[in-house]
C-alpha cells in the first residue's frame, strides 16, 4: 500500500474521529474537553413564543421581543432561539449523523481511494451516528453577527425559526462551541489530541496549524418551539471542510488532501 493512500485513509479516519468527540452535552457550562482515541472509537396560528418580561437566566439576553414573529428583527429572532434552546436544553436528546461527501488527494488524484477506504468508512460514520444530549452549540453566545440571514413566522399555535450561519474557518486547535458555526452548532473543535493518538499508533502526520485549516459552510438552523417557549422539534446541520496542504506524512510531502463531511442534528 503506497503511503498517499495510507496518508488519506488516516487523515480520513482523524477527521470522523474528531467530529466523533464533540459531545453535545450542556454547551451553556465549560469548553468540551478532548477524548481518549478509545472512548471516541466506542462511540452530529395563533400563539406564538411569549415575549418574555425579562429575559430568561440561562441565555443572558435583554432584547423585548414583540408577539408577532413576523415583524421580528434578525437580533430579535436571534434572541427568541437563545430563550428557547435555554429552556429546552436541559431535557434535549438529539441524534447526529455523520455523511462523507469526498476525499480527494494531491489535488484530486484518487488512484483507487475509495474502494479502499469505504468499507472502513462507512463503519465509522455508523459507530457515530449517536445521540447526544443538550441543545447544540455556544448558543448563550451567539448574536446577530454570527447570522447572515434570520427568520421567523408562525406555524398553528407554533413558531418557527430558522437561522441560516456565517461561514467559518477555523485551525485544528480551536474550541468546538466558538465562531459563527460553533455559536449554533457544535463544530469539530481540536483534533490536535486525536492527530497525537495517530502518531503513537504508528500513523506519522506532522500537521500544524499553517498546513491545517478547517472550513464550515451551509450551516443552517431550523426548529420549531412551542406557546410555552420550548424546542419541540429542530435540524441544525453544516457542510464542514477540512483541509490539509504542503504538510508530511510517512516522510513525504502531500500536496493537498481534503475531506469532505456533512453534519446533521436533529431533535429526537
Amino acid at each position: 500500500m503506497n503511503a498517499k493512500r495510507i496518508t488519506a485513509l488516516a487523515v480520513s479516519i482523524l477527521m470522523i474521529l474528531s467530529l466523533g468527540s464533540c459531545k453535545d452535552n450542556s454547551p451553556a457550562d465549560s469548553p468540551e474537553e478532548s477524548t481518549s482515541l478509545t472512548q471516541i472509537s466506542n462511540n452530529v396560528t395563533d400563539n406564538v413564543i411569549a415575549a418574555p418580561s425579562s429575559p430568561v437566566t440561562e441565555s443572558d439576553t435583554a432584547l423585548s421581543i414583540p408577539d408577532d414573529p413576523a415583524t421580528w428583527t434578525a437580533a430579535q429572532t436571534v434572541d427568541a432561539y437563545k430563550n428557547a434552546a435555554a429552556k429546552t436544553t436541559a431535557k434535549a436528546v438529539s441524534q447526529r449523523k455523520i455523511d462523507l461527501k469526498s476525499i480527494s488527494v494531491n489535488n484530486g488524484e484518487f488512484e483507487g481511494l475509495f474502494e479502499f477506504i469505504t468499507p472502513i468508512m462507512s463503519k465509522l460514520l455508523a459507530n457515530n451516528s449517536e445521540d447526544v444530549d443538550g441543545i447544540t452549540g455556544g448558543f448563550k453566545n451567539l448574536t446577530e453577527a454570527d447570522v447572515s440571514s434570520a427568520k421567523a413566522y408562525k406555524n398553528g399555535n407554533n413558531t418557527v425559526i430558522e437561522m441560516k450561519m456565517k461561514n467559518q474557518t477555523a485551525g485544528m486547535a480551536e474550541d468546538a462551541n466558538s465562531g459563527s458555526v460553533g455559536h449554533a452548532i457544535t463544530a469539530v473543535g481540536d483534533i490536535t489530541v486525536v492527530t497525537k493518538q495517530l502518531k503513537d499508533l504508528g500513523l506519522p502526520l506532522e500537521l500544524s496549524e499553517k498546513d491545517t485549516k478547517i472550513i464550515y459552510t451551509d450551516a443552517t438552523v431550523k426548529v420549531t418551539v412551542n406557546p410555552d417557549g420550548e424546542i419541540i422539534s429542530g435540524t441544525w446541520s453544516y457542510t464542514v471542510e477540512i483541509r490539509m496542504d504542503n504538510y508530511k506524512a510517512f516522510g513525504k510531502t502531500v500536496n493537498t488532501t481534503s475531506v469532505i463531511m456533512k453534519n446533521t442534528i436533529t431533535l429526537k
